[in-house]
């Protein structure tokens, strides 16, 4: 995206964008610089997708419907946020480093910068959760992976899961408990057993194996809408964008291999030169007319599922930890975030906000959250000692069922590209086939991926095209 370009003569052709997460915010921004007259339509009364925040009335603090991270290797993605004004509020390691703990016992996975891309390998001889072998093996399936040549859309490796691909590989299942499932459970929001080989290379060789800065976490200091939506808001609608928030797309009208209009909640119809669906995919399906959903097509989308995450929110009326996030092994606890610390609230006297971020949650998304809330409260008792003497001022869980697509094998036959056989109607959405796994980065780019098919079709988007 990178700064503000300028556009030459007045935006005549107009682009509808359906959804206002960040792929249809990205394409909207993308659209707008390129010239595009662009109506967004969402149909909750704020943007952001599935990266929102809501203010809790209690605590009066932005609660984020999910723990997101970013990498450094999150190039599109960070680009957006210099786009929106909002790197301010983000803090971004200058190298790797997580705490694992298993048993009270502390180990570090973590960079030597002047390593380059041999950069984690110091972090793993020192490893405590792995014996001598294991790590000898790890080293060997790391390597194994940076020399893995990956293929565009289906391959063997998309029909493979990362279990099936690391046992082929030497990868012993205490390791993979231990090292592989702890970084790729919540980067692809499966478990090693789940998720497919492809996907799981992919992860490693974007980030952690290409260097460093690349394999560094970002994270947030304010709730995900003031990061990724309210800032987009303001630049689209300073831009000229038109916002029709609070309204549902109901139907997607198509006649003669052309998209015609789109039916809205409130009874009106939008028309445009073309229009760009940032939907679901299953919301998507259920918007087009039958024969085109029903088509070679778009009815391999009917293909993919969806993963779940749950956050367990607890405020403590003390410290219990120091540290930014923890990793855990052998607890139903994956990760731990100190959003005090994170969001520079943290004091001594004012107690202390903790998420317990739990990817592809499926054992946890049915049961109550009041029992989940007791579950993990004790739980917190035992892995941090002065959590066992503070006091749960409150609790919150949030759960997200459909968080984001499954990265289960196969999967990339539903990924569909972002040009359709509906000529004017094109696709976004971290779903669709951007290589990545279902990312903010992946949602970002294919935005991006879009609006350059938007552009390539309709040519400027001003008089002059």
């Amino acid at each position: 995206m990178g700064d503000e370009p300028h556009t030459d003569g007045p935006a005549q052709k107009r682009v509808v964008v359906l959804g206002g997460g960040l792929a249809g915010l990205s394409t909207a921004l993308q659209l707008i610089y390129r010239g595009f007259a662009v109506t967004l339509i969402e149909k909750r009364p704020f943007l952001g997708g599935r990266a929102f925040s809501f203010l809790d009335p209690k605590e009066e603090v932005e609660i984020d419907n999910g723990q997101h991270v970013f990498l450094g290797c999150c190039t599109y993605y960070v680009d957006y946020l210099r786009t929106i004004g909002a790197t301010d509020k983000t803090y971004l390691q200058d190298r790797l480093k997580v705490v694992v703990m298993k048993d009270g016992k502390h180990g570090i996975i973590g960079s030597t910068p002047w390593l380059g891309r041999l950069h984690l390998f110091p972090s793993f001889l020192r490893y405590p959760h792995l014996g001598v072998w294991d790590k000898v093996r790890a080293i060997y399936g790391l390597a194994s992976m940076a020399l893995t040549r990956r293929k565009d859309g289906p391959s063997l490796l998309d029909r493979e899961t990362a279990y099936d691909w690391l046992k082929r590989h030497g990868q012993s299942d205490r390791a993979i408990s231990a090292l592989w499932n702890m970084i790729l459970l919540p980067s692809l929001n499966d478990d090693v057993r789940d998720a497919s080989a492809d996907m799981a290379i992919m992860l490693f060789q974007a980030g952690l194996l290409k260097g460093p800065r690349e394999a560094a976490i970002g994270l947030s200091s304010v709730g995900l809408t003031s990061l990724n939506g309210d800032p987009a808001l303001e630049v689209l609608t300073r831009r000229g964008a038109d916002m029709a928030l609070g309204k549902t797309v109901r139907s997607i009208a198509v006649d003669d291999g052309r998209a015609t209009g789109i039916s809205l909640s409130d009874g009106s119809t939008v028309e445009a030169d073309a229009y760009v669906s940032a939907l679901p995919f299953g919301v998507l399906l259920d918007s087009l007319p039958d024969n085109v959903r029903g088509s070679a097509f778009f009815s391999r989308a009917a293909n993919l599922g969806s993963s779940p995450i749950v956050g367990v929110h607890l405020w403590y009326d003390r410290q219990i930890m120091d540290e930014e996030f923890v990793a855990f092994l052998d607890s139903p606890v994956q990760w731990v975030f100190n959003k005090s610390r994170i969001q520079g609230t943290a004091s001594e006297t004012d107690g202390q906000y903790v998420c317990i971020s739990l990817s592809g949650a499926w054992q946890f998304i049915d049961r109550p959250k009041d029992e989940l809330a007791a579950e993990f409260i004790a739980e917190m008792e035992r892995l941090f000692p002065r959590a066992a003497g503070a006091r749960v001022v409150r609790s919150l869980v949030v759960k997200e069922p459909q968080a984001t697509f499954s990265a289960a094998p196969g999967a990339a036959e539903g990924r569909l590209p972002q040009t359709t056989p509906v000529s004017n109607l094109f696709l976004a959405g971290e779903w669709t086939d951007t290589g990545w796994p279902s990312t903010m980065e992946g949602a970002v780019r294919s935005g991006v991926f879009a609006a350059e098919a938007v552009a390539e079709s309709l040519g400027s988007g001003g008089s002059g095209s």
